[in-house]
C-alpha cells in the first residue's frame, strides 16, 4: 500500500462470502395410491326390512308422544316417577300406552330420553331416539 493511496471511511474490505453448496431436493408430492374396492352387490331385503321395522316403531313413539301431549295426569305421573328413579313405574307407565317395543328409558332432572330398538335376524337394525325436557 501506498502512504498516498486514500480509502475512505466508508469502504471496509470484506472477503467475497463463501459459496455454500446445498444439494437440491425437489418438493415430494404425496399421491397416495387408493385402491378402488368394489362394493358388494345391492340386496335390498335388510333395507326393507329395517324400514318395515321402523314403521313399527315410529308408531309406537306416536302412542307415546300423543299420551304425553293429551294427557296431563300421564305427562305429570311419568315425571314424578321419573324424577323418583322409579325405572319399573316409568316402564309400566310406558306400556299401558300400547306400545309394542319397551323403550330403553333414560332421565335426568332435565329431561327424558327414549331409545326405541329392534333386533332383525340377530342384528341391530333399527333405533329411534326420542329426547324430551321439561325443564
Amino acid at each position: 500500500m501506498h502512504p498516498y493511496q486514500y480509502f475512505p471511511p466508508y469502504r471496509h474490505y470484506h472477503p467475497p462470502p463463501q459459496k455454500l453448496y446445498v444439494p437440491y431436493t425437489p418438493p415430494i408430492h404425496f399421491r397416495p395410491y387408493i385402491r378402488s374396492q368394489p362394493f358388494p352387490t345391492v340386496n335390498p331385503d335388510m333395507f326393507m326390512s329395517s324400514a318395515q321395522h321402523m314403521q313399527t316403531l315410529m308408531k309406537d313413539a306416536s302412542l307415546v308422544l300423543g299420551k304425553m301431549a293429551n294427557s296431563h295426569q300421564f305427562s305429570l305421573d311419568l315425571m314424578t316417577a321419573a324424577q323418583k328413579s322409579d325405572k319399573e313405574k316409568v316402564n309400566q307407565m310406558l306400556k299401558n300406552t300400547g306400545i309394542q317395543t319397551t323403550p330403553d328409558v333414560s332421565y335426568s332432572p332435565d329431561g327424558l330420553k327414549l331409545d326405541f330398538k329392534t333386533v332383525v335376524d340377530h342384528i341391530d337394525c333399527c333405533h329411534l331416539n326420542l329426547s324430551l325436557r321439561w325443564m
